[in-house]
């Protein structure tokens, strides 16, 4: 992906699934590797469907329930992590974040009901139940779209706990304080367009530049607010302390020059 765009979507998607401290680079790498569990919990699933065999559903359910519980230990991840990957020179799964967890943890739901419909000799609601994840299942599989995750972040962004940009009115008094205002757009995007004072760190370079965080407070902000929010956890996640996300590019702007 080039540095000049913001996340695509497989990338929004694996972000809005919990990925929220990778950089686009880092989930382009993870993009084939995140798809390896679910295809594989998919395909054990559908066998079991067509085969009207409950207990290779229960068992598979049993699968998604302790990576709910588990996020380093998914035995596909493991199995991909140890074995798969190698020969092809692919990155490590990371643990699974609470969105994906989650989506999991339901996914093991479905499998026990249409389970329990076969055992109860109801096979036209066990195909129901167990069609319809599979149809959700391949729309992770082929886009890493999440409906659950999907109405997580619909949930959350009503809450207002999804992504809070600082508030204007302490990011006008953080400015006039002396605050540094950081842009983490690709170098192309701020050539095009910045914001007087600005300082260009993109997010791809930010472990360069870790140095620079140390000191003062930090505003950063990009084209929407996505890289910034990333950049800021991944900031934090270092250990930095004053790093705060100004959000969207016309919000920065708009706060910085008022």
């Amino acid at each position: 992906m080039s540095k000049s765009c913001d996340l695509s979507f497989q990338q929004r998607s694996l972000f809005q699934q919990g990925f929220q401290r990778y950089s686009p680079e880092e989930l382009r790498q993870l993009e084939w590797g995140l798809r390896f569990t679910p295809a594989s919990c998919s395909l054990l699933a559908l066998y079991g469907l067509v085969n009207q065999m409950p207990y290779l559903l229960f068992a598979v359910a049993a699968l998604g329930m302790w990576a709910f519980f588990a996020p380093a230990a998914h035995p596909m991840d493991l199995l991909y992590n140890h074995v798969i990957r190698k020969p092809f020179h692919a990155v490590a799964l990371p643990e699974n974040p609470f969105q994906r967890r989650l989506a999991c943890l339901s996914a093991g739901v479905m499998n026990v009901i249409a389970g329990i419909f076969f055992l109860l000799g109801l096979p036209v609601a066990a195909y129901v139940v167990g069609g319809s994840l599979m149809v959700l299942q391949a729309i992770v599989i082929s886009t890493h779209f999440c409906t659950l995750s999907w109405m997580y972040e619909g949930l959350m962004r009503l809450m207002g706990r999804w992504q809070v940009p600082l508030d204007e009115a302490k990011a006008k008094q953080m400015l006039t304080a002396g605050a540094r205002l950081v842009d983490v757009r690709s170098p192309n995007e701020f050539a095009r367009e910045s914001i007087p004072g600005a300082l260009n760190l993109p997010l791809e370079e930010l472990d360069q530049h870790l140095p620079t965080f140390r000191d003062g407070v930090n505003l950063l902000f990009c084209n929407s607010g996505t890289r910034s929010f990333i950049a800021t956890e991944k900031l934090k996640m270092a250990g930095l302390e004053n790093i705060h996300n100004l959000g969207a590019f016309g919000r920065a702007q708009a706060i910085a020059t008022a």
